[in-house]
């Protein structure tokens, strides 16, 4: 049957279009590459890019953003990726912590530099926090708009001051070890890290100053920061950067130096040797 369309006026006259209307066949092939070009689409769209880990840039304040600290606290703001030149200029200028009715200032101190594209700067207060508020640092004086990695991608970190100051050295319960190596290669690069065990009697957040040196003595030493996350030190560096540069199956000397969030430290102790872990290769 020849197919009709409808004219102005209501006459019809046949439809003379090629392969109209379409057949059976015609209209699922048709639909089958609708689909194929949306799944196409999709795939694009969806798709993890190759070096996604790589594009990190903002801050990382330490004690984390959110957390409880000691009224005469001092905090860490290390910068990554092409932030950390920015931080490593701050020495010397000026932030403000506020809270309803009281505004503290900060004075922005050298700290330290990673040779992996890291920088440390110390923020320390010029009095005590009022016990009991929350307190927000105004980043936005030197760093306008720098997100806080550690703080869910904040511009406003914030935190809640305790009771008083801590005044108390950290306390060792056990000596310092190592754990375990972790080592990987990916398609964005080496990823090496060593855990170190760090048992200590204390309330407040604490980190450890590590001078790393190479025990072949071919390789200068390295002197950065870390925080302790539940008793644990990370010692390494992800595909992109970090805080430590370790070489797969050299020998390194750690000479750690631990201390908590109002600058108490603890005990000596003496240094940890280890070999760097030799990376597996994992296909992702």
């Amino acid at each position: 049957m020849t197919a009709k369309r409808v004219m102005s006026g209501g006459r019809v006259r046949p439809d003379t279009r090629e392969g109209w209307p379409l057949t059976p066949g015609r209209r699922k092939l048709g639909d089958f590459v609708r689909s194929a070009v949306l799944i196409l689409v999709l795939s694009w769209l969806f798709v993890p890019r190759a070096h996604a880990a790589c594009t990190a840039e903002g801050v990382h304040v330490f004690p984390a953003p959110g957390s409880v600290v000691p009224t005469n606290t001092r905090f860490l703001l290390e910068g990554v990726g092409p932030l950390a030149e920015r931080v490593a200029a701050l020495p010397g200028r000026i932030l403000r912590m506020q809270t309803a009715g009281h505004e503290v200032e900060v004075r922005i101190q050298r700290g330290w530099t990673s040779t992996l594209g890291r920088a440390t700067v110390v923020l320390r207060l010029s009095e005590p926090l009022r016990a009991g508020q929350s307190y927000t640092l105004r980043l936005d004086d030197v760093l306008p708009g720098v997100k806080v990695l550690n703080g869910g991608g904040s511009t406003a970190p914030e935190w809640i001051s305790g009771r008083g100051q801590d005044v108390a050295r950290p306390r060792w319960l056990k000596r310092p070890a190592v754990r375990e190596g972790i080592s990987r290669r990916t398609r964005d690069g080496s990823e090496r890290f060593v855990k170190l065990s760090m048992s200590l009697l204390e309330d407040s957040p604490a980190y450890v100053l590590v001078t790393l040196s190479n025990r072949q003595g071919d390789m200068a030493s390295q002197h950065y920061i870390t925080p302790l996350q539940n008793g644990v030190a990370l010692l390494g560096h992800e595909a992109c950067g970090g805080a430590f540069a370790l070489e797969e199956g050299k020998s390194y000397r750690a000479k750690l130096e631990v201390f908590d969030a109002a600058g108490n430290t603890a005990p000596a102790v003496p240094p940890l040797l280890f070999e760097a872990p030799v990376a597996i290769l994992e296909n992702r």
